[in-house]
């Protein structure tokens, strides 16, 4: 770590600040940066050359070594701890550090050591104030929860939760034990046993936050920048009025009779054995015992519920260690490192990236892709041949918007606008405007080769045609462009809102700008995008392809649908394998 030097100076804060500082001590580190204003200490955290900040070893480090420096400063009454960074506070852990840890032992002392760096947060006698705006995950909301005073924005991509189970984990920095304490014991089993986030108004309403801040419009800098400089504002006056006793911390305890019968319930051995009997029961039934983390974080809670706060913690950093040492861990975090690089345009960004689409076809993948474009942005033409198909499909829109508007993903402005994005046509009228044309229209080459001779006399020459196939060749596909280095496979999976996956499918000739620009499309829908080359079944389909035809096999000799499915999903399978048959169609399958 950069050692970090001491330097004495006036503020070059942003004008809006400088009536409250008085003076500015300032530590500077290469993620860390301290400064003292009207005896506010500021942590800004900003790692340089990344979007996120991490909890790396070097970042740990210069963090401990920013809390240390602020507790012996005697200049320094409180504290603020804020990114600088408005999309993002601590996004979690660095996942390379359990990478380098070859044994348990090695993973336990990992997180013994971030255990005490957060105790010393937590016990130091002079307050301090996280100011969340952003992602708040794994060790990020560990580090925010270890702090006395919590304040988050509402909006603004504001999420906090424990997603360390989804990695083969548990939370190693004491989030086991410092979420039931602020939440409830339900409360914790419901986000660290799933890895859920909550907004900002949610985390308010379990206990996780303690304020809420209104984002503000743009104003000479976009909103997210002006918001964030309104958080900090708003976290520096509220640390001085801790420090000056004008303002109290809130009482942690209990706040109804509900949740005061809830915490006496928790002490009474019969229930607890009856509460987490529920959950492992539930958590079998969706795992199958297959992923022993969410097993260990159950223990982990009970062993805090228990035997206190000391046997907690050291149940936390061993079950921890246990977990980083288990070949599932292992396998889901090269899962995640994989996703991470899908997530990649690997051939660079296009010289010109779409943003008006064309949609043919408003059937259930047609509508769903329309679905996942209108809210990213994109400017898009449903097209159908009926009016009756059409109107299905802009429903299939309105209704997902919605949706998302009632779980209050969206507001019901963005959502009115998200629909403003759609335009539904039964001809062809729009089609000179767009960028790229997705079909979805029935998997068959007439077919395909008809619809793409009749957009192709209405689209741009620079414009894409993408087909929404699962198993017919590009190639084939193509033999029917005038443009054949403009044609490209988007292969969506059902429903298309929910599956994570497009597989983009590309032939020797299609041209580089089409292969940037459909990853790029792919990537601002929020997909994990694979890019494949033109095989028979590319690649979901071939891989697949073996087992159905062996499960069809067997179920033509007479083995019961029943058992293959019991079987495929205790081996892993999320859908038993015969099930999946027929919610493919055996048809379908057996083609």
């Amino acid at each position: 770590m950069a050692q970090a030097s001491l330097r004495l100076g006036k503020s070059v804060a942003n004008q809006a600040f400088r009536r409250n500082l008085s003076t500015t001590r300032a530590v500077a580190g290469t993620h860390l940066n301290y400064t003292v204003q009207d005896g506010v200490a500021v942590l800004r955290f900003d790692s340089p050359g990344s979007k996120v900040n991490s909890l790396g070893e070097e970042t740990s480090a210069e963090l401990q070594e920013a809390f240390q420096t602020f507790m012996k400063d005697p200049a320094a009454k409180s504290a603020v701890l804020l990114s600088g960074k408005p999309g993002c506070f601590i996004a979690g852990a660095d996942i390379n550090m359990l990478a380098k840890c070859q044994t348990a032992e090695e993973a336990t002392a990992l997180s013994k050591g971030c255990q005490d760096l957060l105790f010393e947060v937590e016990k130091c006698k002079k307050p301090v104030v996280a100011a969340i705006q952003g992602s708040c995950l794994g060790g990020g909301l560990e580090v925010a929860m270890a702090c006395h005073y919590r304040i988050a924005v509402d909006g603004m991509k504001t999420s906090m939760g424990l997603p360390e189970v989804m990695l083969g984990v548990l939370p190693g920095g004491g989030g086991t034990q410092r979420l039931p304490a602020l939440t409830g014991i339900p409360n914790t089993l419901d986000m660290a046993l799933t890895g859920k986030t909550l907004t900002a108004k949610k985390a308010k309403q379990v206990g996780l936050v303690d304020a809420v801040v209104d984002p503000l419009g743009p104003g000479l800098a976009p909103a997210d920048v002006t918001t964030h400089q309104y958080l900090e504002k708003i976290a520096i006056d509220t640390a001085k009025q801790l420090a000056d006793g004008s303002m109290k911390l809130p009482n942690r305890g209990p706040k109804n009779f509900a949740k005061k019968v809830e915490k006496a319930a928790f002490g009474v051995g019969p229930v607890k054995d009856y509460v987490f009997k529920m959950a492992k029961d539930k958590v079998m039934a969706q795992t199958n015992g297959l992923y022993p983390a969410p097993m260990k974080i159950l223990e982990a809670v009970r062993a805090g519920l228990d035997h206190g706060i000391d046997g907690g913690y050291k149940a936390e950093r061993e079950k921890f260690g246990e977990l980083v040492a288990t070949s599932e861990s292992k396998g889901l975090i090269s899962l995640f490192h994989g996703q991470t690089e899908c997530k990649k345009n690997k051939f660079g960004k296009p010289a010109n990236p779409s943003k008006t689409l064309g949609v043919l076809g408003a059937g259930l993948m047609g509508a769903g892709i329309a679905q996942v474009s209108v809210d990213k942005g994109y400017t898009t033409v449903l097209k159908d041949m009926s009016s009756a198909g059409l109107s299905r499909g802009v429903s299939q829109v309105s209704d997902y918007l919605d949706k998302k508007v009632l779980r209050k993903k969206v507001s019901k402005l963005d959502a009115e606008i998200y629909m403003a994005n759609l335009i539904p046509a039964l001809d062809y009228t729009d089609f000179g405007k767009v960028d790229m044309v997705i079909e979805a229209v029935f998997e068959d080459i007439n077919i395909k080769h008809r619809v793409i001779r009749e957009v192709e006399k209405h689209m741009r020459e620079d414009a894409i045609f993408a087909s929404n196939t699962s198993a017919l060749p590009i190639t084939k596909i193509a033999e029917a462009s005038c443009r054949p280095e403009k044609v490209v496979g988007m292969h969506y999976f059902s429903p298309v809102d929910k599956m994570q996956l497009l597989e983009i499918i590309t032939t020797d000739k299609t041209d580089m700008e089409t292969k940037k620009a459909a990853v790029d499309v792919g990537l601002k829908q929020g997909k994990v995008v694979i890019v494949v080359g033109d095989g028979p079944g590319f690649y979901t389909t071939r891989i697949l392809a073996p087992t159905l035809s062996e499960t069809i096999r067997l179920m033509q000799e007479g083995v019961d649908p029943t058992k293959l499915d019991k079987l495929s999903k205790g081996a892993g399978f999320p859908v038993g394998i015969a099930t999946l048959i027929d919610e493919v169609g055996i048809d379908v399958a057996a083609h």
